[in-house]
């Protein structure tokens, strides 16, 4: 079969869907590019091929690996997932990308793909977070950067929103994992950044893909309960982190306060923070102890939100305490 170019693939056009579902040989279906782009349907560890085709052709298990093609008989994908059965929702990688990954394989190669390391989102897909971006409309926020990954030895931080990859603009994550994706390994990028009202231009020097992206494997202890400080109206205890204590548990960073505890269905059980946690910034001042940690707090509005700094193993991220409407909720 003649291999055609999915770039060149419209939405509308015929497809049809060869396979053997439920081991049903050389079944034949058909439908239409429903379309284009797809992403977010099989992530990990934060990474996740992009640009798949969708298409309204009935695909079924014992499809995947078959092939989707167009009114010509030429291939524009590699049938690959189903939303439901009998939904008309199913997903082709594209036959470019089909092609190009093949070609590698072929010749003995082994499949690399660089990364930055870095967990995105597209800003504004987090109206909770939203108003705290005074001043930008487009762009794609920096969630997490993950220990030790190429972002982790630059500039960038979380709470960051890329606007460029190399002068190309991006406004959203898929955008900015498509730029990056074109890079070589070891190629050092720039990334346009927007960081609380000014622009910045980060240099980031690209890195390999690892197989699997994960946290250091600490053994969970709970730090020592001296000087423990509770924050009622968070759902937060903190303690002092001592250079002793960050040696203990192997953290990435000196100063700051450590989570001890987090009040289940707290606003910050809500956001993800953990216990072990080191908070490192409020708002942008920096925290170095309990009382710089609970004055920070009380200058802060939970209504607007509350940006904190986390240090999480190594990985730095940021979570908002936002109230909802009414009173954040008490530590009992």
């Amino acid at each position: 079969m003649q291999l055609g170019d999915s770039d060149a693939v419209r939405v509308g056009q015929f497809a049809f869907a060869i396979g053997a579902p439920f081991k049903l040989d050389y079944t034949f279906t058909y439908g239409v590019v429903s379309g284009k782009g797809r992403s977010k349907l099989l992530a990990t560890s934060g990474y996740s091929i992009s640009d798949y085709l969708q298409t309204d052709a009935s695909i079924n298990p014992g499809n995947s690996g078959g092939p989707l093609c167009d009114i010509d008989g030429k291939v524009i994908g590699m049938n690959t997932l189903i939303n439901g059965i009998n939904r008309g929702l199913g997903f082709a990688i594209p036959s470019n990308m089909a092609k190009e990954i093949g070609d590698e394989l072929i010749a003995g190669r082994k499949i690399m793909r660089p990364w930055l390391g870095i967990r995105i989102e597209t800003l504004g897909d987090d109206p909770s977070i939203r108003d705290l971006f005074k001043g930008i409309d487009k762009g794609v926020v920096v969630r997490t950067i993950e220990a030790d990954a190429p972002a982790y030895k630059s500039d960038l931080r979380p709470f960051d929103v890329i606007t460029q990859v190399d002068a190309n603009s991006v406004t959203t994550d898929s955008q900015l994992q498509h730029e990056i994706l074109k890079k070589k390994i070891g190629q050092k990028v720039e990334l346009t950044v927007w960081r609380k009202g000014q622009t910045l231009k980060v240099p980031v020097t690209t890195g390999e893909l690892p197989n699997e992206i994960s946290r250091a494997s600490n053994e969970p202890a709970r730090p020592p309960q001296n000087r423990e400080e509770e924050v009622g109206k968070f759902g937060l205890q903190v303690q002092e982190l001592t250079k002793e204590m960050a040696q203990r548990f192997k953290l990435g960073v000196q100063r700051g306060v450590i989570v001890t505890d987090v009040t289940e269905n707290s606003l910050a059980a809500q956001q993800g923070i953990e216990r072990e946690d080191v908070i490192t910034e409020v708002d942008g001042k920096p925290v170095t102890d309990v009382k710089t940690f609970r004055d920070a707090l009380n200058q802060a509005d939970p209504k607007r939100g509350v940006l904190l700094y986390l240090d999480r193993k190594g990985s730095k991220t940021f979570a908002v305490l936002k109230a909802g409407g009414g009173e954040p909720p008490d530590d009992r």
